[in-house]
């Protein structure tokens, strides 16, 4: 069985948001698996196949899928792992199953300064992570899942309303360690920092000149440098995600083909101002 030491729950819980998504037929045909039928995962009161779950748990984790073949154990040792993580297993030998590992608290029960602060340290944990792989960022929905099933400490107020003050903390305490903001490694689904992002910086003492996005991009990487991230000779270079980087290029051809003149149909030249073409009329 491949090492799976780079699985943390969230990529499981990941996973198992995927196979609620599009069922489990799509999930087990998308990935290449079998329905085992046995060692099963159990969340919610939903049943999961232990070891599509973990593969795809590992896609999410290392960005490789961990294969059918792969799995020495079967489904019991995808069901050995996926307990070892705090998660329940229908039919586990020798093992006492369990809904959580830990008492899953709701944010309102501690209130709001706590559980931010709580997530605010789980979320540092995973932009640590995050900052030990070059050019590597991750979406704020992401981030959200991780610093949840990290603290435990769960909400239903979706996480636009409180990742942002979650982030500002973690930048807050970058700057007080001397440390480049982590907070940069976090981007929305357009691959962007957003606005929030620029008050952040303030906040914690520095300045964005020009456009976040790419002050962003200068900090992410000195957290890759500072981080261990395995760097290129020369010591790498920054970058806007890629998403963003698309969107952009987009965004100056769609520029520039407005300026350009319209062009005459019969010998398609340009027209000039008075929309009469010098050479066929």
């Amino acid at each position: 069985m491949p090492p799976f030491q780079a699985v943390r729950p969230e990529h499981v819980l990941l996973a198992l948001e995927e196979f609620d998504r599009i069922g489990a037929d799509e999930f087990l045909s998308r990935y290449g698996f079998d329905r085992q039928g046995e060692f099963e995962l159990v969340h919610d009161s939903s049943t999961y196949d232990s070891m599509a779950v973990l593969g795809v748990a590992h896609l999410r984790a290392t960005g490789e899928l961990a294969p059918a073949e792969d799995f020495a154990g079967g489904a019991e040792g995808a069901a050995a792992v996926l307990v070892g993580l705090g998660f329940a297993v229908d039919g586990e030998p020798g093992v006492e199953v369990e809904e959580e590992s830990e008492k899953v608290v709701d944010a309102s029960e501690i209130g709001d300064d706590a559980a931010r602060t709580a997530w605010a340290e789980a979320a540092r944990e995973v932009l640590l992570e995050t900052a030990g792989k070059y050019h590597a960022v991750i979406t704020s929905k992401d981030l959200a899942a991780a610093v949840m099933s990290r603290s435990n400490i769960h909400t239903k107020r979706p996480s636009h309303y409180w990742m942002g003050d979650v982030l500002g903390r973690v930048a807050m305490d970058s700057a007080k360690r001397g440390e480049p903001l982590l907070s940069s490694l976090c981007v929305n689904a357009d691959g962007s920092v957003g606005a929030g992002y620029a008050p952040h910086v303030i906040a914690a003492g520095g300045e964005v000149t020009g456009d976040p996005d790419d002050h962003a991009a200068r900090e992410r990487l000195e957290c890759y440098r500072a981080f261990g991230a395995d760097l290129p000779s020369g010591g790498g270079s920054w970058a806007l995600t890629p998403r963003l980087s698309a969107s952009r290029s987009r965004e100056r051809r769609a520029a520039a083909a407005e300026k350009m003149p319209p062009l005459c149909p019969k010998c398609h030249t340009a027209v000039p101002a008075t929309g009469i073409c010098d050479y066929c009329d």
